[in-house]
């Protein structure tokens, strides 16, 4: 099994992506992805299969007014997702994406050196993580542990079936 699990962002404007913000976000999302992939394949042949799981984001299926480099690097992430389901399936290798919503971790909160985010956009000013919640069908920002399970779901036998799947845990917020 593969979990590309890695992410990076740099929360900046159009205007503002540099082309080295440009390449490290897409460097990180999505050419890290590709070839953790491309390692991998040979070795789920010999064994007879397996499964390949991409972390995506609520930004490939709604990229919106975020950062124009992350959305690019997640939503193509998705058409990696796609292709290797595809080429893939043959070899009994399924390969499947899991997109987050807006889940209450420290990588979107402003006090930590690596986060994308500044005052404005962290969930730790109380007006941008109320302007987050109202957009929460569900009312409440996920949790790690309510992503985890859509993980360990198609890791396993019961979802020998379930390729090119993308599954969104994000309380209703792609809706």
């Amino acid at each position: 099994m593969l979990c590309n699990t890695a992410g990076a962002n740099r929360r900046v404007s159009f205007d503002e992506v540099t082309e080295e913000i440009w390449r490290w976000v897409l460097d990180v999302n999505l050419t890290g992805a590709f070839f953790g992939i491309r390692a991998c394949v040979p070795a789920m042949r010999r064994a007879g299969g397996g499964s390949i799981i991409n972390m995506g984001s609520l930004s490939a299926v709604r990229p919106g007014y975020g950062s124009p480099a992350y959305a690019a690097s997640k939503t193509g992430l998705w058409s990696v997702t796609l292709t290797t389901a595809a080429q893939c399936a043959k070899d009994n290798i399924r390969c499947n994406m899991v997109s987050p919503g807006h889940v209450d971790t420290q990588f979107v909160r402003a006090n930590l050196p690596h986060s994308p985010n500044d005052w404005s956009t962290s969930i730790d000013n109380p007006e941008n993580y109320n302007r987050r919640l109202t957009s929460i069908p569900m009312g409440r920002f996920q949790t790690p542990e309510d992503v985890a399970p859509a993980f360990l779901f198609l890791a396993s036998d019961e979802a020998a079936m379930i390729t090119g799947a993308h599954l969104t845990v994000d309380g209703g917020t792609a809706i």
